[in-house]
């Protein structure tokens, strides 16, 4: 261990990984949630088809 390289089995199990995926796919879920509404409310005049495309493109943004 004096190289700084280690064995991760020796490392404790912890769910820490996990948690912080679980909590992107949240705030991913929140933020489109977000973002319909939005649309919804202030762009009425717009077409179905522009709202999904500026869906799908806020969508690609997050990743």
């Amino acid at each position: 261990m004096s190289d700084g390289n280690f064995n991760r089995q020796l490392l404790p199990n912890t769910d820490l990984s996990s948690g912080l995926r679980a909590g992107k796919a949240q705030m991913k879920m929140r933020a489109e949630q977000a973002f319909n509404e939005i649309v919804e409310t202030f762009l009425t005049e717009e077409t179905e088809e522009k709202k999904a495309a500026m869906k799908q493109r806020f969508m690609e943004l997050l990743k």
